[in-house]
């Protein structure tokens, strides 16, 4: 994928083998990294699972913490794990919760953790709604609406 969509017209790999004879590829590069990022789930604290992101640009991290949930501590851990085996410093790292819309104090409260854990992306997810219905598209337009968490509310 990565040869591909940086506008190459060949790739010839163990399980993969690809030629195309046009000479009008055009590149669907991103100028931020210079092309597209590709971010994998990985578990954690799953080495095989890890060692596949460290090929990526970043990861969708899952837990695998028996019965409780992930916390801040977690993704410090991920971080030191990937960077120990030679992550970059700007690999991307997700995390994913539902922030109050009506106050931005309490939403940052909520996210902040998390960025200063090492988590550069919050997915903001609506997984208990209802789904197609009424009342979860203007709750999804109120939280687009509010915009992102802020430290200033």
């Amino acid at each position: 994928m990565k040869v591909l969509w940086a506008g190459g017209a060949r790739y010839h790999g163990h399980y993969y083998d690809y030629e195309c004879g046009r000479d009008d590829i055009v590149s669907v590069a991103r100028p931020a990294r210079g092309r597209i990022p590709v971010w994998v789930v990985g578990v954690w604290p799953r080495p095989r699972s890890m060692r596949r992101v460290l090929r990526c640009d970043g990861v969708v991290p899952q837990y695998q913490l028996g019965d409780r949930d992930a916390t801040p501590d977690d993704v410090r851990a991920l971080r030191a794990w990937l960077a120990e085996h030679g992550a970059p410093d700007d690999l991307d790292v997700t995390t994913e919760g539902e922030t109050p819309i009506d106050d931005r104090a309490a939403a940052w409260a909520q996210v902040e953790p998390w960025a200063a854990a090492g988590c550069t992306w919050w997915l903001e997810t609506r997984w208990a709604m209802p789904h197609h219905t009424e009342e979860r598209m203007r709750e999804i337009e109120r939280r687009l609406a509010a915009g992102p968490p802020s430290e200033q509310p």
